[in-house]
């Protein structure tokens, strides 16, 4: 009715799986209880609410004083619980037995503990597909919330989606409300006067059905980003508003989405395209695409034409994120390889074992870690071992006990890039490796479930080059609080000068062929030349299976650069794993024919603890005092035949052996990366390199061994000097 609207409020509050205590202790002190504090005041205001599945368990075991006040607040309609897939991932990219599993054990959840069954669905980073009706309309779900950027990009206006829409796959229905930008944008970083003005005007809309307006938004913001506790809490930003919407409510009505779905036709049927909200489908970009979509936001907003200018370029489509980062790639095959995996072994295994094996697989589907943008995301360390270490115990309990059962050797493209790729498991580690470059791409310990080679490579970003422009000009800004979107500043002096890129994608056991007098410096900043085809190349392999045993041999002829023209150089890498040590036994012969060899040849690895800094992480070298032992640091060491990599939190080391001894070169691999608190730098892991020294005649050999082996921390401990 003109004159007259209708104001929805949802809340979405979520933390990734794998995150610090201390961390969500500190959402929790600063947004979720705030808020709900403050809301309890207002009984006139209803709103929704949707808490991603870690977050519930977290309150049932360290606040649940938090789910009573919620329970009372539902009890009396006051607040409406949303659905959504349990752990928060995103649904169009797990399988649909997954996305049906996810989003029953939060139903499930919500009607056990609550005494409500949820009607609607908060949509984990809004991504939405064509295909998803189907998905929550069998969940027994009837409606789902969107950004309005998924309407602009189907052709509507601002002023035609005050309201809600049906939309349909397979003929399975279900209601879809936009969230409006505006309100996302002005909520809580403009004045309360400003929120109800723009209110006002949707209220003088004339639209068939009701004039709705929609904020549904991280609950984050509401404390947790940067100046915004300040703001809501003691500058009273919540309660001033809250005043405003009661202080108007006999043209502004607060309701929450059922209701509205019981009493306001929808507006028409609409079919959304593939889509997500503005900045997300901005950061899938690839860099070069990314540049471009910057230009000609540029351009449409200098013409003044365009009141949002981000909308009217159409960006890309979360998949891209799995183009854009190998890594995150990686995972994600990784993750439906394993619910493949767990869907077979539910079959046939018992219910508690079966749940067991779905708990940890549905963790590791847990979005964060997958994609980068504002947040850290993906190029946060603990956020992927929390994947990698679900992956592992998901894998564990439909192996169950592995004892006597050998070492299994199996291959299959598992990252879609074209090649197979061999995974070998013993009853203590599991190995993965590519033939492209024959490198290790993945080593697990398997008690503890740890990927010890999880890292990321150091690639260009695009805000990379608004961190130069931001050295150039002096970093931070005033006290004023503004949008998340709108923050730069960097967190330490000098990050403009740890921009260092990697030129093949992060793995171990690469092999480098480097000229003479090349120093550590130039491999760590990614300025060296490789001579040498190999890193790059795809290998041969034969693979012989023995008793207790599994060898590797990886065989190719390539070429090394030389001074008087190229040689050819034949590289045979057998790689040993048994099933009585948990460890790899790398042998190399190399053999030059048509010229002479000189070089360096180096092999370098990346073993990641997650801390560079910790006083119970770092490196031991028996026999030998070293000025710096932390992972992080860098060094160089002559005449080394073993060092070891101790983790004393996790009980875990890594140890390296070399045959015949070497020269010794380790780093840290850093990245830096764009947060919701500024740019940052992030340790992903540890390089490691033994470089031995070629000069080989026509036909000479030279052969090396490199053995590395998982164990426990008390290597570390027994070596570690006495005080």
């Amino acid at each position: 009715m003109a004159g007259k609207a209708t104001f929805i409020l949802g809340i979405h509050n979520h933390q990734p799986v794998g995150n610090f205590d201390h961390v969500i202790e500190d959402a929790y002190r600063r947004a979720y209880l705030p808020f709900i504090e403050v809301m309890k005041d207002y009984p006139g205001i209803p709103f929704s609410l949707h808490n991603s599945g870690i977050l519930w368990d977290w309150f049932s075991a360290k606040h649940p004083e938090y789910i009573e006040t919620v329970a009372a607040m539902v009890s009396e309609g006051r607040v409406e619980l949303m659905s959504a897939g349990y752990y928060e991932p995103i649904l169009t990219v797990i399988p649909e037995r997954d996305r049906q599993g996810q989003l029953s054990m939060m139903s499930d959840f919500l009607r056990e503990r609550f005494g409500r069954t949820p009607r609607g669905c908060w949509l984990t980073e809004r991504i939405w597909d064509p295909n998803l009706p189907d998905t929550l309309a069998r969940a027994g779900l009837e409606y789902v919330v969107v950004d309005d950027s998924h309407f602009k990009s189907a052709g509507f206006r601002s002023e035609e989606m005050k309201g809600s829409f049906f939309t349909e796959d397979n003929g399975s229905f279900i209601r879809v409300f936009p969230i409006d930008r505006k309100l996302r944008y002005l909520i809580p970083f403009h004045q309360p006067g400003e929120v109800i003005d723009y209110l006002r005007r949707v209220a003088a809309m004339d639209t068939p059905g009701g004039n709705v307006a929609v904020l549904a938004d991280d609950g984050e913001k509401f404390g947790l980003w940067t100046g915004t506790y300040n703001l809501c809490y003691v500058e009273n930003w919540l309660r001033r508003f809250c005043d405003l919407l009661m202080e108007n409510s006999d043209w502004l009505e607060v309701r929450t989405f059922s209701p509205v779905v019981d009493s306001a036709p929808p507006l028409g049927i609409v079919y959304l395209p593939t889509a997500s909200y503005s900045e997300m489908m901005e950061w899938a970009l690839p860099l070069r695409a990314q540049r471009s979509y910057h230009e000609a936001k540029d351009i449409l907003a200098a013409s003044g034409r365009f009141e949002e200018p981000a909308e009217a370029v159409r960006g890309g489509l979360w998949r891209n994120f799995l183009v854009k980062y190998e890594e995150s790639n990686w995972m994600h095959k990784r993750m439906l390889g394993v619910s493949s995996m767990v869907g077979e072994f539910g079959r046939s295994a018992g219910k508690a074992a079966s749940a067991n094996a779905l708990s940890h697989l549905y963790q590791a589907q847990c979005n964060c870690a997958y994609w980068h943008g504002l947040f850290g995301g993906l190029y946060l360390p603990h956020l992927r071992s929390a994947v990698f270490h679900h992956l592992i115990e998901a894998e564990n309990a439909v192996a169950g006990d592995r004892r006597g059962r050998g070492v299994e050797c199996a291959s299959r493209d598992i990252d879609g890039d074209g090649t197979e790729e061999t995974a070998v498991s013993t009853p203590l580690i599991r190995a993965f490796f590519k033939k492209r470059g024959a490198v290790l791409r993945e080593l697990d310990s398997l008690d503890p479930a740890f990927n010890v080679t999880d890292t990321l490579t150091r690639r260009e970003e695009f805000y990379h080059g608004e961190l130069l422009k931001l050295a150039e000009r002096g970093s931070g800004r005033g006290g004023e609080t503004v949008s998340i979107h709108d923050m730069a500043s960097a967190k330490e002096e000098g990050l403009e000068k740890r921009l260092f890129y990697d030129r093949l994608p992060r793995a171990s056991l690469v092999d480098h062929f480097l000229a003479g007098g090349t120093e550590i410096g130039a491999l760590a900043g990614g300025l060296f030349e490789d001579m040498g085809d190999f890193a790059a190349g795809d290998w041969d392999l034969a693979t012989r299976a023995g008793k207790g045993k599994v060898v590797l041999e990886f065989s190719r002829g390539g070429i090394v650069s030389q001074p008087g023209g190229p040689v050819k150089v034949a590289v045979v890498k057998r790689i040993t794993m048994t099933d009585s040590s948990p460890s790899l036994d790398v042998g190399y012969t190399i053999v030059p024919s048509g010229g002479r060899l000189k070089a360096r040849f180096a092999v370098e690895s990346v073993f990641s603890m997650l801390a560079g800094n910790a006083p119970d992480r770092y490196f031991s070298f028996p026999g030998r005092e070293v000025a710096e032992r932390h992972l992080a640091s860098t060094g160089e060491e002559d005449g080394v035949s073993s060092v070891s990599m101790v983790d004393e939190w996790l009980d875990l080391s890594v140890t390296l052996e070399f045959e015949p001894a070497a020269l010794f070169w380790r780093f840290p691999v850093e990245t830096v990366s764009n947060s919701d608190a500024g740019y940052e730098r992030v340790y992903q892991g540890s390089a490691v390199v033994p470089v031995w020294d070629l000069d080989l005649d026509d036909g000479g050999p030279a052969s090396f061994r490199i053995v590395i082996r998982l164990g426990g921390a008390k290597i570390g401990r027994e070596e570690r000097p006495r005080k």
